[in-house]
């Protein structure tokens, strides 16, 4: 019957000559073929397991002969053979997929939103009433009837929650043993990947939800930042508000170091608010060089030395350093607290203070104090659009 349906979908006519109705009913075909496939796919895995099918053709396990035969992800498969053991205990669940031995029966819930379903129920406390658990899977198969993945797997945490008599405490220990930061280098930064559980989780998203609101420019256009550019500003932000305390753990400390005549050069490429001349603004291949990461234009160390806990060291012709900042130099949070009171935000685009970086007028190369009158709120973007010369 499936390889019927493959045919009926192969002998349908080019997409460029139907009709939207047509297509849509084109799509409802495509759609039914899949599940009803997919549900024969997973019954045939499972029944291979239970044949122990693997062993007669000289595989190690089933996983290795479905993933080596088919060129599959191993992962991908021992979960979907865990799906189908699992699958067992639930005949309710079951009842709902489609059935390839009847493909005129009405399928209620898709293989995906069958696995949403029983990982769901597969995680309530081994001390919950049979009866309990069965209420449970029926109401589940129930949302998904009119659920899509996303909201299955919330109410299923709802189910969960109710499930588990002895509240979320274990859970939550658990998922706080799993938190983890990936940082990897790549050109021209850093790729990174992590989970945070619960509360920290939480906070997280509330500090990128609150700090990536889009924001007019200043000709009263919309934000021309994507969603994702303003979820990276928002980190940066955040980042920046942690850093810029002095009473915050792991304060980072950035050792940059650059030729003196490098940072002059580039320096005076820059436009004269910098306390440099007005030419071209190319730094000529001038780079600093920091401890952690790769190499950054004379540029970029100029947008770093306006911060705190930038340690510039400018070395001289014969590589001997002729200054090294101290932390002091830099805005201290008295400072900063007067600048937030003073300009209320970004100068240019009036974005919150606590999205803003302390930019210094005179460069400290130039003998640019750290002032209050030597200093002025930017954002993330502006800032980098003053010393690239924009404003």
């Amino acid at each position: 019957m499936s390889r019927l349906w493959g045919m009926e979908i192969l002998a349908m006519p080019p997409v460029y000559t139907q009709s939207s109705s047509e297509l849509l009913t084109r799509l409802d075909t495509i759609q039914a073929a899949k599940a009803l496939l997919r549900t024969d796919e997973l019954q045939v895995l499972g029944r291979l397991e239970e044949m122990g099918a693997a062993g007669e053709m000289g595989a190690r396990d089933t996983i290795e002969l479905i993933s080596e035969r088919y060129r599959l992800d191993r992962a991908d498969v021992r979960k979907d053979l865990t799906f189908t053991t699992a699958l067992r205990k639930y005949p309710v669940v079951t009842a709902a997929m489609p059935d390839p031995a009847d493909p005129t029966r009405a399928e209620v819930v898709r293989s995906d939103l069958a696995k949403i379903i029983v990982g769901t129920l597969e995680k309530a406390p081994s001390s919950t009433p049979v009866e309990t658990l069965t209420v449970a899977e029926e109401q589940m198969v129930k949302m998904a009837r009119v659920s899509n993945p996303r909201e299955l797997a919330k109410f299923g945490q709802d189910v969960l929650t109710r499930l588990d008599t002895d509240g979320p405490e274990p859970a939550e220990d658990e998922a706080a043993a799993k938190e983890f930061l990936r940082l990897r280098q790549t050109d021209g930064g850093v790729k990174f990947t992590g989970f945070l559980a619960g509360a920290s989780g939480e906070q997280l998203k509330t500090q990128i939800h609150q700090g990536s609101k889009p924001h007019k420019t200043i000709d009263g256009e919309r934000d021309p930042r994507t969603q994702d550019q303003r979820q990276a500003d928002a980190f940066k932000a955040t980042m920046d508000a942690g850093a810029g305390n002095p009473d915050y753990p792991g304060v980072p400390h950035i050792t940059v170091t650059i030729d003196f005549n490098d940072l002059k050069a580039a320096l005076a490429a820059a436009p004269a608010a910098f306390g440099g001349g007005t030419g071209d603004s190319s730094s000529g291949g001038a780079v600093g060089e920091l401890v952690f990461g790769d190499n950054l234009s004379a540029g970029a160390v100029r947008i770093l030395a306006c911060d705190a806990a930038v340690l510039p060291i400018v070395l001289g012709g014969d590589s001997q350093p002729l200054d090294v900042g101290r932390e002091q130099r830099f805005v201290n949070r008295y400072i900063r607290r007067a600048l937030n009171k003073r300009d209320k935000g970004c100068v240019v685009c009036q974005a919150p203070p606590w999205m803003c970086h302390a930019h210094h007028l005179t460069h400290w190369a130039n003998g640019g104090p750290t002032s209050l009158q030597n200093l002025a709120l930017l954002c993330s973007a502006h800032h980098r659009a003053v010393h690239d010369g924009q404003w």
